[in-house]
């Protein structure tokens, strides 16, 4: 169905994809976010972003809208995002946000993160979202938090294996024994 309408609407799909944002059927979002990543929406993403940070209900569209604009790097969403942090109630509310944040450059989340994964324990059950929402960091304190914890954590393995990949330099600066494990 998604499909059918951004092949038939193109770029006048994007209200309809942000509106089943909104809709609660997590399968539907998940694909018009998938579709919403190859379209040019950053400008609609702010505008319902905006729009409703103003209800009283919060509904969890808005979190997909955040993860899309870090996702996107939409020029501009830094502000829409710190904005969301007003309205985060819980740590996986505060992930998503932060997460955005850190994947838009935003150094304060990216700091924010790495405390929560090194120091909070009620963090633990966020243990590979915190970590995935780090990888995009350069920073070598980032990589040496994940390796410290992949020790305990293998499922962390893969978040190595991509942020090596990424910057190749990294591969140098992981312990031996975690060396053998990403490749």
């Amino acid at each position: 169905m998604v499909r059918r309408i951004v092949e038939e609407k193109g770029e006048k799909a994007v209200p309809i994809l942000i509106d089943l944002l909104f809709e609660g059927d997590p399968q539907t979002a998940d694909i018009a976010v998938e579709a919403l990543e190859a379209l040019d929406c950053c400008k609609q993403l702010f505008e319902r972003l905006d729009l409703e940070m103003k209800k009283d209900e919060k509904n969890v569209g808005i979190y997909y809208i955040a993860d899309l604009i870090g996702d996107k790097k939409c020029k501009g969403g830094i502000d829409y995002l710190k904005a969301m942090l007003n309205l985060v109630e819980n740590e996986n509310e505060a992930l998503i946000v932060h997460g955005a944040l850190a994947k838009v450059g935003f150094k304060d989340s990216e700091k924010y993160l790495l405390y929560e994964f090194e120091n909070d324990p009620y963090m633990e059950e966020f243990l590979f979202d915190t970590a995935l929402a780090l990888s995009q960091s350069d920073d070598e304190e980032v990589l040496k938090a994940i390796s410290n914890k992949a020790k305990d954590h293998p499922e962390l393995i893969e978040i190595l294996q991509s942020m090596c990949e990424r910057n190749p330099a990294f591969f140098s600066l992981l312990p031996e024994d975690l060396r053998e494990k990403v490749r």
